[in-house]
């Protein structure tokens, strides 16, 4: 019996025209040698090594470095465009493209258990079931396992939590009593109207975990500069504008400056790059982890991420699809950042729910945790009786309860903190 991996091998191919994700096709550890294809093996091998030296990649560029590559003319059948230009047009894009390599390298150790069955009875006989062995414990790496294996990996899994039996802690107690922190292969959605402070809670976040952990921040629309002016605020106590127009007193700027080598301590790295894909940040990630293992990436925010090729509104989901399974592959929490619909100001009660998500079906499909940000003060300056608060609204939660807890806003500081009373039933 022969496994057939021909068309994941097409799929593959395709899908790496379209849009070269190397970075996920490599982590299923899949390799030239895996295509039954010499053709297609060769055009992997060619492309990865386009990716590695940094060229662009596309049906042109591909076939103009094969076009110099003398292996290619000593092809039975030598690659040319129209063959390239086919395979892209068939393709159906990246999608699944790691469910398709890791087919492809099931198939090859299949395959080569079966041909070594066959010759079992003949040589070699230790040799040979060694071997396979070998390939059978390689078939073993995938997505299913026994009870016996997931009890393991769950023992291990509560081992690396911390203190108290919850994720990383926020650096809110009352957020952490309610949500058990931000644990390992989740994605957190952080939502808000414009306004309500969910860029600095998100900035408050990523610096209490960075104290002790490994964070990467992506702001898309603030630059390094003005979130570390932000952080800066809030550790020394000073006023934002204060900082911004360098109009501190003499102790001011002591305190400012001890604050700032404090935080240059901490294990942050922020990336300020406008205009960047899914593709950009999916990529760095893990360019960064390769690196120095992160434990959190955060993203500010969901709205601004570029689409790639020219991907609609719609597609909003395929970017927050991508963000859950980078989580789940680097094994860290992902929290990110989301506009809510402006309906919420057309409403009488301005508190967000699930539905004023953008693509909210999808959102909430992909998320593990959904936190709203409010502020009845922002609507209700005169009237409302909870000035200088801000409630945290758990909409959604896989790994704990729902509810709402309510922090002091200090807007002018660029922070939250925990009120005395922190817990309040939904």
């Amino acid at each position: 019996m022969m496994f057939n991996s021909l068309d994941s091998e097409k799929a593959v191919i395709g899908g790496l025209l379209i849009e070269p994700c190397f970075d996920r096709v490599v982590s299923t550890r899949l390799t030239n040698e895996d295509f039954s294809n010499n053709r297609l093996g060769y055009i992997f091998t060619s492309m990865l090594e386009m990716f590695r030296k940094k060229k662009p990649i596309d049906i042109v560029t591909v076939r103009d470095y094969i076009d110099k590559d003398k292996l290619n003319k000593n092809l039975s059948i030598p690659v040319t465009f129209e063959d390239l230009a086919l395979i892209a047009e068939n393709s159906s894009g990246v999608e699944n493209i790691e469910t398709y390599s890791k087919h492809i390298r099931e198939c090859r150790i299949k395959n080569a258990i079966e041909d070594l069955k066959k010759d079992i009875e003949y040589d070699n006989y230790q040799d040979t079931v060694s071997q396979i062995q070998n390939y059978e414990l390689e078939l073993e790496d995938k997505d299913e396992s026994h009870v016996k294996a997931i009890v393991g990996k769950t023992v291990d899994y509560m081992q690396g939590l911390t203190t108290g039996g919850v994720g990383l802690p926020s650096g809110f107690k009352s957020l952490d009593a309610l949500i058990t922190g931000f644990r390992p292969e989740t994605l957190t959605v952080l939502a808000g109207r414009p306004s309500m402070g969910k860029s600095t809670l998100a900035l408050n976040i990523a610096d209490a975990v960075s104290r002790t952990n490994n964070v990467l921040f992506y702001s898309l629309e603030m630059s390094q500069i003005q979130l570390m002016l932000k952080i800066a605020s809030s550790h020394s106590n000073i006023h934002l504008s204060k900082i911004t127009n360098n109009n501190m007193s003499d102790n001011e700027s002591e305190v400012f400056y001890k604050a700032m080598a404090k935080v240059g301590n901490q294990n942050m790295t922020i990336v300020d790059k406008f205009g960047m894909s899914i593709h950009d940040i999916t990529s760095k990630s893990r360019q960064i982890n390769s690196e120095n293992k992160l434990d959190m990436i955060v993203i500010d925010y969901l709205q601004i991420i570029k689409y790639d090729k020219g991907r609609e509104i719609s597609e909003l989901g395929n970017i927050t699809r991508e963000l859950k399974y980078l989580s789940k592959e680097l094994g860290i929490p992902v929290i990110l950042l989301s506009q809510l619909n402006r309906a919420v100001e057309q409403r009488e009660n301005k508190r967000p729910f699930m539905s004023d998500l953008r693509s909210s079906g999808e959102i909430e499909q992909d998320a593990d945790c959904i936190i709203m940000v409010y502020r009845d003060e922002y609507y209700y300056p005169e009237e409302s009786d909870d000035k200088g608060l801000a409630e945290l609204i758990v909409t959604k939660n896989r790994m704990g309860e729902l509810g709402f807890v309510k922090t002091q806003f200090l807007g002018q500081y660029s922070k939250f903190q925990d009120e005395e009373v922190n817990i309040y039933d939904k």
